[in-house]
């Protein structure tokens, strides 16, 4: 074996661990942006296809509890996309969305994702405003909650202000103290 062999080879060996980084990153970047409810759901369910999982009917407020019985998923979750404001994040300003939006953190500030939707998790806060066509909640909202089209106020909810939304879907438990229009 010449030594133009041996630099072919090791060549291909380096190739090789580049392109299986690569696909690990990848899949690390992708399971880093959906959302944790979500990703607590996939943990839970490692027989069932990763395909099925977004489109199954659980409430993602009750993924921890194995007998709640399955609801509709909020039109405002997705598994793809979006932009995620993770649980140990703060933001003490305005954030304007151009895409759909998953906060487990804090934001002090107004949300505005006018043709996309926000999801606020269990250990998400938003106040004083989040404004959006579709606005899940499963944390705390203190302020106005403005949407465009549905909002959705799942059973562990904590919202107290004003709702302003075309549709209103409340689960039983959640915690409102609003006026609503």
């Amino acid at each position: 074996m010449g030594g133009g062999d041996v630099f072919f080879v090791l060549s291909l060996i380096a190739l090789i661990i580049i392109v299986l980084d690569g696909k690990r990153r990848i899949k690390k970047r992708t399971s880093a942006a959906q959302p944790t409810s979500w990703r607590l759901q996939q943990r839970q369910s490692p027989s069932k296809e990763a395909s099925n999982l977004p489109s199954q009917s659980q409430n993602p407020a009750k993924v921890d509890l194995p007998t709640s019985p399955p609801t509709e998923t909020p039109q405002c979750l997705s598994a793809s996309g979006g932009s995620l404001i993770g649980s140990t994040l703060r933001i003490d300003g305005d954030v304007s969305a151009h895409e759909t939006l998953v906060i487990s953190g804090a934001v002090v500030g107004n949300v505005t994702a006018w043709e996309h939707s926000v999801m606020v998790n269990e250990a998400g806060s938003v106040s004083p405003r989040i404004e959006a066509r579709t606005v899940c909640v499963a944390g705390s909202v203190i302020g106005q909650l403005v949407a465009t089209d549905q909002a959705i106020v799942l059973s562990n909810a904590r919202v107290s202000g004003s709702i302003d939304a075309k549709r209103l879907k409340c689960e039983s438990g959640a915690w409102l103290q609003s006026t609503v229009t």
